[in-house]
């Protein structure tokens, strides 16, 4: 079997890869890398337990020219090649031969457009054995970045749409969101109380990423921050504020802990909700206190350096976060 799936929502091609693993019983196999790309000639055969393989290489289409009777064997293997790509450049004859062999099945993915994120968070909340009301997946798909998306128009057409969310996020959130309700119905004072904007969110994954010791996803998802337009100096500002009010918050919770404070006190000289304390416990739990005040050093240290050396900002910040991870 030949599958190509193709576009944007790589949650739902993940999730449908699983399905077919679990129907087929299969075992399977990713490959991402370049240099790491497997000869297509290989798949044809079973593992010893003649159990059925599912070979998924990740953006790897353009590395192979297309072969008639390869892809005529692929087709009918009784094992499955899926090729995920999230672009494919069409002007390219082999890649359109690829695509348009008579036995590959070709599925789109892409991202759920304004309301229908609204409909893919009820789904989802249901598919998690839970409940969301409807005034709450609003808030929700709000919250996600559902009315940011950006549209390229050519001739008063909509041609192309991107979105400023995945489903990697919209499922975490909803994850979160039903073990705080802990089996009621998801309302909106929930999705108020526990999820941030989502330029807030990329401050979480980055905090998360420094406290996994994940250097490389760190500097990433900064990478990606700084990428949304507008002046770097602005922007390097701006994410140092929320990363420095980010771990001031978990500083002030790690000291309220280790003084055996309840909770209900915390919320009442914080004034933070009580899904925002319950978000700020799990991330203070993976933080050593010495670690917290050292960040926040340097982050002070970053700020005073933006406002008044001449040293280019993307500098300064590649060396403030390298040393986050000393």
């Amino acid at each position: 079997m030949l599958i190509f799936q193709l576009g944007p929502d790589d949650f739902s091609k993940k999730t449908a890869i699983k399905f077919l693993a679990t129907s087929h019983q299969a075992v399977v196999e990713f490959f991402e890398l370049p240099e790491q790309r497997p000869n297509l000639g290989d798949f044809f055969g079973q593992d010893l337990f003649s159990k059925i393989k599912i070979v998924v290489l990740e953006n790897l289409l353009s590395g192979y020219d297309y072969n008639k009777d390869l892809a005529n064997k692929l087709a009918a293997s009784k094992n499955v090649i899926v090729f995920i790509e999230a672009k494919v450049d069409k002007r390219v004859s082999s890649n359109k031969q690829w695509l348009a062999h008579k036995s590959a099945e070709v599925k789109q993915f892409l991202l759920p457009h304004g309301a229908e994120l609204n409909e893919w968070v009820v789904k989802r909340a249901k598919a998690l054995g839970g409940g969301i009301a409807k005034a709450a997946a609003d808030l929700l798909a709000k919250k996600l970045g559902r009315d940011e998306a950006v549209e390229t128009k050519f001739g008063g057409k909509v041609v192309d749409v991107k979105e400023i969310f995945d489903l990697w996020q919209a499922d975490s959130e909803l994850r979160k969101l039903l073990a705080y309700a802990a089996g009621r119905e998801i309302t909106s004072a929930d999705v108020e109380a526990l999820v941030v904007e989502n330029g807030e969110v990329d401050v979480l994954k980055i905090t998360n990423a420094i406290a996994d010791g994940k250097k490389n996803e760190a500097f990433g998802l900064v990478g990606k921050f700084l990428g949304q337009g507008g002046d770097e100096k602005g922007l390097i500002i701006q994410l140092n504020a929320l990363l420095s009010e980010q771990f001031r918050n978990i500083y002030a919770l790690q000291d309220f802990l280790g003084r055996k404070i309840s909770e209900s006190e915390i919320l009442e000289h914080t004034g933070w909700k009580s899904g925002r304390l319950f978000v700020l416990k799990k991330i203070a739990s993976r933080f050593n206190p010495a670690k917290v005040k050292d960040l926040l050093v340097k982050l002070a240290a970053l700020d005073e350096e933006l406002k008044s050396s001449s040293t280019p900002p993307r500098v300064l910040v590649n060396l403030i976060l390298s040393q986050l991870f000393v």
